[in-house]
Formats: C-alpha cells, sequence, structure tokens
C-alpha cells in the first residue's frame, strides 16, 4: 500500500511539474490579440513564447528618422528630375511630399530631443510565439510560427508571421507619433 501511494504522490508531482505552457500578462496580451475577431469563448495554449529582443525608444526614433530622410531624399532626387523635364504638375506634388516629409522629420526630432534620457528606455520586446486555440465543438485555430511585440505595460503593437515585418507598425509607440501623422491627414 505504501509503495501504491508513493507511486501515486510521484505522479501527482510530475503532473504538476510538467510544462503547461507560457502563462503571464504577455501570454494573455498576445493570445487576446490573436482571438480579439473571435466570438466564442475559446482556450489558447502556447507550444512556445520566446523573448527574441528588446528596443529602445532611440532605436525606435532612428527608424522613424531614417525612414524619412530616405523618402527625402527620394523626394529630392524626383523633384530634380521632373523640374528638368518641365513636368511642373508632378514637380509641384512632389515638391508638396518633399515639405510634409521634411515637417514629420523635424517634429520627431524635436519628440525625441523632448524626451531626452527616456529615449534609453525599453520601448518594447519582440517575441516569437507559436500556439493554439482550442474553440468550441472541438474545432483548433493553429499559430505555427508568429512573432509579437510587446510594450512594457502588454500592449500590442504588431502581429506578424514573418519576423521582417514586425517593426512596419512600431513608430506608434512613440508618444504623439500617431497624433503627428494623423495631424498631415487633416491639411491634405
Amino acid at each position: 500500500m505504501k509503495k501504491v501511494f508513493l507511486l501515486a504522490l510521484a505522479a501527482l508531482m510530475v503532473c504538476a511539474c510538467a510544462k503547461k505552457g507560457p502563462e503571464g500578462p504577455v501570454a494573455d496580451a498576445i493570445s487576446s490579440e490573436l482571438m480579439k475577431d473571435v466570438n466564442e469563448p475559446y482556450q489558447f495554449e502556447f507550444h512556445e513564447l520566446t523573448l527574441l529582443d528588446s528596443t529602445n525608444f532611440a532605436t525606435e526614433f532612428a527608424r522613424r528618422i531614417d525612414v524619412y530622410e530616405i523618402q527625402l531624399n527620394q523626394n529630392a532626387a524626383r523633384l530634380e528630375k521632373y523640374t528638368r523635364e518641365g513636368k511642373r504638375k508632378n514637380a509641384e506634388k512632389v515638391f508638396q511630399e518633399y515639405k510634409r516629409g521634411q515637417k514629420i522629420l523635424n517634429e520627431l526630432e524635436a519628440m525625441r530631443d523632448l524626451m531626452g534620457d527616456d529615449t534609453l528606455n525599453v520601448a518594447y520586446y519582440d517575441y516569437a510565439f507559436s500556439g493554439e486555440a482550442k474553440l468550441s465543438k472541438g474545432r483548433k485555430k493553429v499559430f505555427d510560427k508568429g512573432f509579437a511585440t510587446v510594450t512594457p505595460d502588454f500592449r500590442v503593437l504588431t502581429v506578424a508571421g514573418a519576423q521582417k515585418d514586425l517593426h512596419k507598425a512600431t513608430g506608434l509607440v512613440i508618444p504623439g507619433y500617431q497624433e503627428l501623422l494623423d495631424s498631415f491627414k487633416e491639411t491634405e
């Protein structure tokens, strides 16, 4: 009887120590984002949830500033070409794009400078994940390999199927960036 009791106790300990998958606020945030359009009960189980990297605000500002500098250089070359070819309407359109890009770039640099040392704080973390959602009637929704960016306060910025697509919308983490872009949409 004592052996049976010890075997049962050992089995319970193995079950209790078995890895159930990641739990916690990051897992909850990612699973909620993945399942936000599902209108039925589900149970999400991660097979993997791995922290890949972190990005501070300074790096995110540098990414966004690089994008606008590249656009400015391209627009400057297009403006010169259209001016040389005598295409006034095209030149005017590109000139307006150039001015808009220059204003956004200037605002981004001012926002970065205003943040000061806070630009060294973590803006978001990159995660790799896989898992599945168990839906009603035995149905499943499988996520083989995905990537997500999550802020320190557990807000999911992006979810992507490829790691190279992960940072396309992460500029939104910069305080005031979305409002800056919206202000230029309103004036167009």
